[in-house]
């Protein structure tokens, strides 16, 4: 037999059980508030592997295992998604132009400093480099540069080419990637057999010297790279310490 009692007993518990569900539902919300947002951190293709190096060393060093995302692409990509609002901590450019015009314009919470100057190569596997340069590219069938807009690698190429007065014997012969990640990745599938790619990419992937062809710098403008502070990251703290790190190393 129902009673009222029994009616009222079983309301009652259905109201305890909304109104905890509805607590935990508030309480994961509010966690899921306070969670700590990761530092984001946008990195030129060839600065990459040392940069995740360094984030492996910070952590080890500094005990702060909190997330850091790491996003990689060409130079000039990122600064479009940058100047577009991108929520970025820190810009680790390959060159220093950019930073700088980020500084100049307010998006960066202060100056581009120079953490790096990067070194280009001539990375053609199937030839030994006991050849000059200008035999070395005579036997280039598909040539591999990264785009001179977005990459300042590509860019170094380009004028290292034109010191050389070398033109492209077909139109085959010059290929176009977006970053000096992408070039790497042509020429070690074949899909060309040189490229113009960074020195520290072929001495990570330890490429035998004998392989790659380290450019006289005279031959193009200094690739010197910037980094900078952003205004639009959620971790300015953070982003400082570990810049900090990276620059006393």
């Amino acid at each position: 037999m129902i009673t009222d009692r029994s009616i009222m007993t079983s309301r009652f518990g259905q109201l305890m059980i909304t109104r905890l569900l509805l607590l935990s539902v508030l309480l994961v919300g509010h966690s899921v508030l306070l969670a700590d947002p990761p530092l984001r951190i946008a990195v030129a293709s060839n600065y990459a592997n040392e940069l995740n190096k360094s984030v492996a060393r910070y952590q080890a060093n500094t005990g702060d295992t909190r997330t850091i995302s790491v996003s990689i692409g060409s130079t000039g990509k990122l600064f479009a998604q940058i100047q577009s609002g991108a929520p970025f901590d820190l810009f680790f450019a390959a060159d220093v132009d950019r930073p700088k015009r980020l500084a100049a314009s307010g998006v960066a919470l202060g100056p581009s400093q120079i953490y790096t100057t990067g070194r280009l190569v001539l990375w053609h596997p199937k030839h030994n480099t006991r050849r000059g340069l200008g035999q070395q590219l005579e036997q280039v069938v598909r040539l591999c540069v990264a785009n001179p807009q977005l990459a300042p690698y590509g860019l170094a190429a380009k004028e290292t080419l034109q010191h050389l007065n070398w033109q492209p014997p077909t139109a085959r012969t010059l290929v176009t990637a977006e970053n000096v990640g992408q070039v790497f990745a042509m020429v070690i599938t074949g899909n060309a057999d040189a490229g113009f790619v960074a020195l520290s990419q072929v001495r990570e992937q330890q490429v035998p010297s004998n392989q790659y062809w380290i450019i006289d710098e005279r031959m193009h403008q200094p690739i010197e790279q910037g980094v900078v502070l952003l205004r639009n990251g959620a971790q300015p703290e953070r982003a400082q310490a570990f810049l900090d790190f990276l620059l006393e190393k």
